[in-house]
């Protein structure tokens, strides 16, 4: 039996704190599937922290490298935060992470933490090797974070990057000071573009784009109470940018699809992209904002078989569709 072709695909991480392991379990199946590569990866927050440590695992190892790294990575996490963050207070019956988000209401990361101590950027350098990320990975990537005095995008990608870049990428504004790279302050990457995809339109070479999503496209219920309130426009700020991005893009093709006059590369390049979204809107629409902190063993490996399945099943349904048209309707979910 011959072997079947491969498949190159470009991946979009979203972020979204530890809901990020339902993407590791997502990578994890893709990874598995000997019938896809790897071009480029864009992400930002826990998309990014994904996208880095499959690289740096893929370049050391390849496939079974980066499955290996994204465990390692994620079974580091809750092995070191979750005991942490759990410790009940007898006095009030809250744990140390409920205490801390509630004196983020109030206190900024310069009274709370001055010294913005970090543990995750222990973690970090100690999973990937960025001197390898910077010369010798064979992934495209392209991290995105935000820079605090414009709210443009900055992407870094592969010889920009550093524990620096990663970091900013992740810097959410209520719990660390922003990250100075050249004299530039830089936050969370999901502020303005969560995951970006226009850079891997125009940089790669190859036409599908999987965005793995965190984020539900829509709620079912209206907000009502004040943590809701509070945790549906926090989603809706990490979405903006991407559902305004995904728009163009859904619009753009539309009228190139129906444009009869000679077409330059801008419309070529648009007309060849296929995109294709992996999610399970059902699943990640139960969890609220407090579990984007929850790092318990048992909550992650249940994201992470969540993705896996998801991946599989995605995979299942729409193979074929890979390198010749898009797997979702843009117009659609976007416009």
């Amino acid at each position: 039996m011959s072997k079947p072709k491969t498949k190159i695909i470009n991946l979009a991480l979203q972020g979204g704190g530890s809901h990020g392991a339902f993407t590791w379990g997502v990578l994890d199946r893709l990874l598995e599937d000997e019938r896809l590569r790897i071009e480029g990866i864009s992400g930002a927050s826990s998309g990014a922290m994904n996208a880095a440590v499959l690289a740096h695992g893929y370049t050391q190892g390849g496939a079974e490298g980066a499955r290996t790294a994204l465990r390692n990575f994620w079974e580091h996490i809750g092995a070191e935060f979750s005991d942490k963050m759990s410790v009940l207070n007898p006095f009030n019956g809250k744990t140390a992470l409920d205490t801390y988000l509630e004196l983020t209401r109030t206190f900024s990361p310069y009274q709370l933490n001055p010294l913005d101590m970090n543990p995750l950027r222990t973690l970090v350098q100690q999973s990937i090797d960025f001197d390898s990320l910077r010369s010798n990975c064979p992934i495209k990537l392209f991290i995105a974070a935000t820079q605090v005095s414009t709210g443009k995008l900055r992407i870094f990608e592969n010889h920009e990057l550093s524990i620096d870049t990663l970091m900013a990428s992740a810097c959410l504004p209520s719990m660390h000071k922003a990250v100075v790279i050249d004299n530039e302050s830089y936050w969370d990457g999901g502020f303005a573009g969560n995951p970006p995809v226009f850079p891997l339109i125009f940089n790669c070479k190859h036409n599908d784009i999987v965005i793995v999503m965190l984020h539900p496209l829509k709620t079912s219920n209206l907000p009502n109470t004040a943590e809701e309130i509070r945790q549906h426009t926090s989603d809706l700020s990490f979405n903006t940018a991407f559902l305004r991005e995904m728009r163009a893009i859904a619009f753009s093709k539309e009228i190139i699809s129906g444009y009869w006059l000679p077409s330059g590369r801008l419309e070529k390049i648009l007309d060849k992209t296929k995109i294709h979204l992996i999610e399970d809107q059902e699943t990640m629409s139960q969890f609220n904002a407090r579990s984007k902190y929850n790092t318990l063993p048992s909550f992650l490996e249940l994201l992470f078989k969540e993705g896996y399945t998801t991946a599989g099943a995605w995979l299942e349904n729409n193979f074929t569709h890979l390198g010749k048209k898009s797997s979702v309707d843009l117009a659609g979910l976007f416009c």
